[in-house]
């Protein structure tokens, strides 16, 4: 009673429907209802007027093997090494080139146990392709970081990356919401994500892939959670169900428990401690390819060596490890992947508390395909409006 009902207009002389409203027609309980207006509009012969219901939104599906691709925003990198200070030894800046795009969010991502900075380099243009300024980072001792360490690299990293909004040259310069930032780690470097979220509560959100708690550093050094927990800062967890490394039964499902923000957790069937290195699903082997070179391999095992000959209580901390820098970028975006619903969870979930895209909600709420386990509170869509 009282709605406005679509009509379909259709006459001899016009075969095509063309969309009539009646305000004073309520919708029919049936589907159709044939009407003469002869009468009221001499003009038109033979006049049937048909009733309908509005279109049905077609139903949500879950983020697939297509939701990896980049987006429509072509990419600029920039070396921000100006930017790095103790805690970060290197660091890039990806971003949107159109000097239209004005408030842009952004996101620091750091890699973990022996990562160099390009371990991580497949998410950053990613991110950036859809809106997302993404800075890489490097830590000047990726071998021996704990968490905490990390931490505090992810946080001092994102501030100063808010500095170019106001730096002459830089290419941000006026284009940065320096308001909305998030962090986002891998593996020791997923620990040190979530680290920052229970440090600074005006981060906008956290990614962790493959978190590890850092369970061998002392205590102080390694993430606990307090109790109760904050729930300022929402978390995403995305791990592999075969990770041997960082066991999702040991650290992300307990790290997505004592999480007391809204959260998600996306374990991928199949996936290892290298499935979540970037967008499309990372590789070991990929992942490897960047390590660094046999002569440096050696060097390191020299020292090492010598360290070990000399009794010294420090040579595990404090000499390079033998093996190579995981630094190989893996898993970029793509039109489509089988395991491309990693990139589009993360997208949504940047999309979601970066760039306040509220249909983001009823993406991430929907199991993907590729999920082995799959949980979340807290990000739940309201309920839609019945229209039928």
């Amino acid at each position: 009673g009282g709605r406005s009902s679509p009509l379909s207009l259709v006459s001899e002389s016009c075969p095509h429907p063309r969309p009539l409203y009646c305000p004073w027609l309520a919708p029919p309980s049936a589907g159709r209802l044939l009407f003469r207006l002869g009468e009221a509009w001499p003009s038109l012969s033979k006049v049937v007027v048909v009733a309908s219901r509005p279109p049905r939104s077609p139903p949500m599906s879950a983020l697939g093997p297509d939701s990896c691709a980049l987006g429509p925003h072509a990419t600029g990198k920039q070396d921000a090494q100006h930017l790095c200070n103790a805690s970060f030894a290197s660091a890039t800046i990806y971003y949107p080139t159109e000097s239209g795009l004005k408030s842009l969010p952004s996101v620091v991502i750091v890699g973990g146990w022996g990562c160099g900075e390009q371990a991580m380099a497949a998410w950053a243009p990613f991110y950036a392709s859809h809106g997302i300024v993404a800075m890489t980072i490097g830590t000047p001792s990726p071998f021996t970081d704990s968490p905490a360490v990390r931490s505090k690299a992810l946080l001092d990293a994102s501030l100063a990356l808010q500095g170019e909004h106001e730096r002459a040259d830089s290419v941000l310069r006026g284009r940065l919401d320096i308001s909305r930032r998030a962090v986002q780690g891998y593996s020791l470097g997923g620990g040190g994500a979530q680290l920052a979220a229970l440090a600074d509560p005006t981060l906008k959100c956290v990614i962790a892939l493959a978190p590890d708690g850092g369970y061998m550093f002392p205590s102080k050094h390694s993430l606990s959670f307090p109790s109760p927990p904050p729930t300022a800062v929402p978390v995403l967890i995305l791990c592999g169900d075969n990770d041997e490394e960082a066991p999702p039964k040991k650290f992300g499902w307990p790290h997505y428990r004592q999480t007391g923000a809204a959260k998600l957790i996306f374990e991928v069937e199949g996936g290892d401690h290298y499935t979540p290195l970037g967008p499309a699903g990372g590789t070991k082997h990929q992942a490897e390819a960047g390590s660094m070179s046999m002569e440096l391999w050696c060097v390191n095992c020299s020292t090492i060596c010598a360290c070990w000959m000399c009794q010294c209580p420090l040579a595990l901390w404090c000499t390079p490890c033998p093996c190579a820098t995981l630094n190989g970028p893996t898993g970029h975006a793509a039109d489509r992947a089988p395991r491309g619903a990693i990139g589009g969870v993360a997208l949504a979930w940047l999309r979601l508390f970066l760039l306040d895209d509220e249909t983001a909600r009823s993406q991430l709420v929907l199991r993907p395909d590729i999920a082995s386990g799959f949980e979340c509170s807290g990000i739940e869509a309201p309920l839609a409006m019945d229209r039928s």
